[in-house]
């Protein structure tokens, strides 16, 4: 028995408060730590389970082929959002030649061509301020108009896309009881840090479950539908869009606006859609034929270091004091 009452209380005894509760040093919160952890895991995958819930019945259960058929840029949206609407539309302008390639890969309008889908003018309306057009750059300018994304609206409208903002809100509203799981399991590992228990399942199982949770809280963009999904399929049999989607088509446009430019058949256009790499500049000694100045050049292997130096009496280029030859610059 305790001497005093308040050592009782310190020492966790029978008058103690956490005694009243179940609590001890060894087991915070009256839970052991392997018996939090199988109640943790419960908790995280119900509420991972309850985010594939949310956003199923976000995307809906019926699909079917579409009211309205999808043309060429519907699909491209339905693929690949408002870059791949524009590089299906360049690939169709090439085709059809009102967009004409040159060596590079760039391209230039040719002469007057008249074409109805707004997304086709925007493409044909940019280029036409330059004499040629680099591709990454013209699908990245027109990508970010407004006539790309007013294809996703229509869709939106017809039930094959979810619309951005009600994703978004869902996969906040599906993730969020995972947070509070992540929250509950944070705030037990400081607990047992603080009593000098061993924390490393529980890191780990921390970590896994931060991992699952930045996943489930990313969402596709675009977000399309079980009917969207459907349509994509379709397409990508031929059964849609009257046949264009087989494989081994003839034309361009259709399998980029199935696969992206990657899939277009010329292969120097495929290059010129690819942004370029940055160039790594690599600094070093001076290589043979690379002129120190004057004319005179640094080879035979000598540096111009050493004893003696480039600058000074002697030079790198003129006179008879050159780098190389065997006598130091």
């Amino acid at each position: 028995m305790c001497s005093r009452a308040h050592d009782c209380l310190l020492a966790g005894g029978p008058g103690s408060t956490e005694a009243h509760r179940g609590w001890t040093v060894e087991q915070p919160w009256g839970l052991s730590s392997p018996g939090f952890l199988e109640l943790y895991w419960i908790a995280a995958v119900l509420a991972l389970v309850f985010a594939a819930v949310v956003r199923a019945r976000l995307r809906g259960t019926r699909g079917g082929a579409p009211d309205e058929v999808p043309d060429l840029l519907d699909v491209a949206y339905l693929t690949g959002g408002p870059r791949r609407v524009v590089e299906a539309s360049v690939a169709r302008l090439v085709e059809t030649g009102a967009l004409v390639p040159a060596r590079n890969g760039a391209v230039r309008v040719a002469g007057r061509p008249v074409v109805d889908h707004p997304v086709d003018q925007a493409v044909l309306a940019d280029v036409t301020r330059y004499r040629y057009r680099t591709l990454h750059l013209l699908f990245e300018q027109v990508a970010g108009a407004e006539a790309p994304r007013a294809v996703g609206r229509r869709l939106v409208e017809r039930g094959l896309l979810v619309e951005p903002d009600r994703v978004r809100s869902s996969a906040r509203r599906g993730v969020a009881p995972s947070v509070l799981v992540l929250a509950v399991g944070l705030v037990r590992w400081v607990v047992e840090l603080g009593v000098g228990s061993s924390v490393g399942w529980l890191t780990l199982s921390l970590v896994a479950t931060g991992v699952l949770v930045f996943f489930a809280a990313k969402v596709p963009s675009p977000m399309l539908t079980a009917r969207g999904d459907a349509a994509v399929s379709l397409a990508r049999a031929g059964e849609v869009t009257r046949g264009w989607g087989v494989t081994g088509s003839a034309r361009a446009a259709e399998p980029v606006a199935l696969k992206g430019f990657d899939a277009h058949p010329d292969v120097v256009l495929r290059a010129a859609a690819r942004p370029p790499r940055p160039v790594r500049v690599r600094s070093g000694p001076v290589a043979v034929g690379s002129s120190c100045g004057g004319g005179s050049s640094c080879s035979g292997g000598s540096s111009c270091g050493g004893g003696s130096s480039c600058g000074g009496g002697s030079s790198c280029g003129g006179g008879g004091g050159g780098c190389g030859g065997g006598g130091g610059g």
